[in-house]
């Protein structure tokens, strides 16, 4: 009896389905969202003006079945139609949610009309959307307690049409703004903090990786928060959106970022040359594309470039580490977990795109909601490849000092002090005692011999000479690395050493930094002059 009914309502849905007749949608008292995409009737055609079949006929309509459209990258223009039932209880707005914010446009029409009553969509500025307080293209729907209407939408967009189609009441409109909201706010101050710190760091050092990183990590972040956050509309409410172009934009300039960083990193120059030059050539490649960005009408053909640029770059990039880890160079462990778990979440997405796996939060959200923590691994990964010299430590606390005390100049600590006195001190202790040559010297023990504090010290080399200690005492250690090199000290590395610095690389990064040469460099025009 049980397998009898259970035939009979397959046989019913299925003739429901064959008949094109849709059943009502409607959100029950305490539901606030409802997914409504398996129950909708779709028509498509290639002639993107042309009108559907009536809604009354079952000729062209299809019922999708599945939990989200699976359109990907189409020309097509597609029509949907569905009806409303109205809760009797309160009279109420309902909103028919698009979730996916680069698409380009949709547009709702009641049965018998001929132009449409609301449009929205990415090729629209917010200011002209019937619901401007949402995250994704969203259609007002309102009616009477009980009332039950019928609509049909137009979709139509150069972006990937693979994503659910959400009915929303007021309640779920807000919890879904606060929570994805905050998630994306959340990540933003994760990347300001990743940037600032890096940019500190390569105030400090010099290593233009923490430059390199910073580019990457900016123009990721801002890929990211233009497709799923709302950063633009913060900023310039009355834009165009094109949401779609500006994330492709960043996110390409962000890969060539990237790539360059790599090679730098991995020093695939010296270790994998080939590599090196496949990575040279996908950063040129993704350069290139940029303006093309902006000028073709679909970004279809670019997003197949990306797709076959990162399912090539990432496992080879994947794989070098894993090979120069296998040379002797243990600090790669954490970037290589690092790397493994982004080519695993990376290639997710990319097969999202290319159309194999259906829209679902993991899949969507998984590379932006993990790229923060990446990037934080990767920068420490950074921080531990610099990490033998103690004077850079020193340096990048300085860096930070300054920047926190400078604020407090306004009210200067200097102002009783004689100031020449202060400087003819310090200037005496470094040429005498040479107190630059130990490799931990700290401000507190120089502000300490000269009778100061630290942060007058701080204040009278800033305002006085516009450096800070740290530069101050590299600047001297390069003096002195001068003078040896004059009197025809010949290893570069005890010169290293015997001024101070920790290692032949911080040393050949400040001195070049001071003069434009290396200590070799340096050297070899010194002799040609003599």
């Amino acid at each position: 009896m049980v397998r009898a009914w259970i035939y009979i309502l397959i046989f019913l849905s299925g003739m429901i389905s064959i008949s094109g007749k849709e059943l009502s949608f409607s959100l029950g008292a305490n539901e606030h969202i409802k997914n409504i995409t398996p129950e909708l009737f779709v028509w498509e055609k290639q002639d993107t003006n042309q009108f559907p079949p009536s809604v009354n006929s079952s000729k062209g309509w299809k019922k999708l079945g599945l939990n989200a459209l699976n359109f990907n990258f189409s020309k097509r223009a597609y029509w949907i139609k569905f009806r409303i039932k109205f809760r009797t209880e309160i009279r109420e707005n309902i909103y028919f949610v698009l979730r996916w914010k680069a698409h380009d446009l949709a547009e709702l029409y009641t049965p018998n009309g001929i132009a449409p009553i609301q449009r929205v969509g990415d090729s629209l500025s917010k200011s002209n959307w019937p619901v401007k307080t949402v995250l994704y293209p969203t259609l007002l729907l309102q009616g009477d307690p009980g009332e039950e209407k019928e609509y049909l939408v137009r979709l139509k967009s150069e972006s990937i049409m693979s994503f659910p189609i959400e009915i929303m009441d007021e309640a779920g409109v807000r919890s879904n703004l606060a929570i994805e909201t905050g998630l994306f706010s959340l990540s933003a101050c994760l990347y300001g903090m990743l940037i600032f710190v890096a940019l500190l760091y390569y105030r400090a050092t010099g290593y233009k990786e923490f430059l390199l990183y910073t580019g990457y990590a900016f123009c990721m972040g801002a890929s990211y928060d233009v497709n799923y956050g709302n950063a633009i509309e913060i900023f310039w409410e009355d834009s165009p959106l094109w949401a779609e172009k500006i994330n492709y934009f960043f996110f390409n300039l962000g890969g060539a970022f990237g790539f360059y960083f790599i090679r730098r990193f991995l020093d695939m120059k010296t270790f994998l040359p080939w590599v090196d030059r496949a990575l040279l050539l996908f950063s040129t490649v993704l350069a290139i594309t940029l303006p093309l960005i902006f000028t073709m009408d679909t970004i279809a053909y670019l997003t197949r470039i990306n797709e076959v640029i990162y399912v090539i770059s990432i496992p080879m990039i994947m794989i070098s580490g894993i090979y120069l880890r296998g040379r002797g160079n243990k600090k790669l462990n954490l970037f290589l977990v690092s790397w493994g778990l982004y080519m695993t979440l990376g290639y997710i997405s990319i097969f999202y795109y290319m159309g194999y796996l259906e829209y679902g939060f993991f899949t969507v959200y998984s590379v932006p909601l993990f790229f923060p923590a990446d990037l934080l691994i990767l920068l420490y990964n950074i921080v531990q490849k610099y990490s033998k010299n103690i004077e850079e430590k020193n340096s990048l606390l300085e860096a930070l000092s300054e920047f926190i005390n400078k604020p407090r100049y306004v009210r200067s600590k200097i102002s009783g002090l004689d100031v020449d006195e202060s400087l003819n001190a310090l200037e005496s202790l470094m040429n005498q005692e040479k107190l630059f040559q130990q490799e931990e010297i700290t401000i507190q023990l120089v502000a300490n011999r000269i009778r100061l504090s630290t942060h007058q010290l701080s204040e009278l080399l800033n305002s006085r000479l516009g450096m800070g200690f740290a530069a101050y005492i590299n600047s001297k250690r390069i003096e002195e690395a001068k003078r040896l090199l004059h009197t025809g000290e010949d290893n570069i590395l005890n010169i290293a050493f015997i001024v101070g610095f920790g290692s032949k690389t911080s040393f050949n990064v400040e001195f070049k930094k001071s003069t434009g040469l290396t200590p070799k460099q340096y050297k070899t025009v010194m002799q040609k002059s003599i």
